[in-house]
């Protein structure tokens, strides 16, 4: 699809991720990742995890699922209560029994993943996000709260930063879809092709656009979030 077409039609995202490609200057993106914030972009609740996982999360391992399921909540998905962390943890095992073996190496890179990689992280993610992790109270009754868009994303955005984004819903919504696999792995595409292109502008590898761009402690692919974050949801 045109990107400017996609733009007017209620895609804002997919014109943003336009100009980070093609047109903006390292010093324009280098502005709006500034409003993100300063430092390293190793936030503390990440620091933590790293320091339980040794950077590689492997969800066979009980601490290892309680560690992300506290990092989880540190990052806004407060529906899985406290009280339902046994559940949740539960569900994330079943869930890397599947899926573990099969999701990129911890070196792969989002501008290097295949359409096979592709195909299996939509699976992988819709497997997930439908997946019942916590409960809540309605008039009396406890009901299956799944997992949904946002923790899903966050959650293999922490086991593979290298090769996926986290998905906050106001950039869902910034790209003209409610959710699911197949818009998550379209996001993955678009973004891939912005580092791709941004990279081949600077002429400079994908894996030095966070030092140049003044986010050294983020990987290309969160630099693409961080971007987005600001574009999106600050209207800048």
């Amino acid at each position: 699809m045109d990107t400017a077409r996609a733009g007017r039609a209620g895609e804002p995202g997919v014109t943003a991720l336009a100009e980070f490609r093609s047109s903006l200057g390292r010093d324009e993106i280098a502005r709006y990742l500034a409003h993100f914030g300063t430092g390293t972009g190793v936030d503390s609740a990440t620091v933590r995890l790293r320091s339980v996982t040794g950077g590689h999360l492997d969800l066979h391992d009980d601490g290892h699922r309680v560690a992300l399921i506290s990092w989880l909540r540190s990052w806004g998905c407060r529906h899985l209560r406290r009280a339902d962390t046994d559940r949740t943890s539960e569900a994330l095992r079943g869930w890397w029994a599947e899926w573990g073996s099969r999701l990129p190496r911890d070196q792969d890179t989002l501008t290097g993943l295949g359409e096979d990689a592709l195909v299996v992280a939509g699976l992988a993610y819709d497997d997930l996000r439908a997946r019942p992790a916590a409960r809540r109270s309605v008039k009396g009754t406890d009901l299956d709260v799944a997992f949904g868009d946002t923790a899903a994303a966050k959650a293999l955005y922490a086991i593979r930063p290298r090769a996926f984004l986290p998905w906050d819903e106001p950039i869902r919504l910034a790209f003209g879809r409610p959710g699911g696999g197949a818009a998550y792995v379209r996001l993955l595409r678009l973004s891939a092709a912005a580092l791709d292109g941004l990279a081949g502008r600077l002429e400079v590898p994908v894996g030095d656009l966070p030092e140049i761009l003044g986010r050294p402690g983020s990987e290309p692919a969160k630099l693409v979030d961080e971007y987005l974050w600001v574009r999106i949801t600050r209207g800048r």
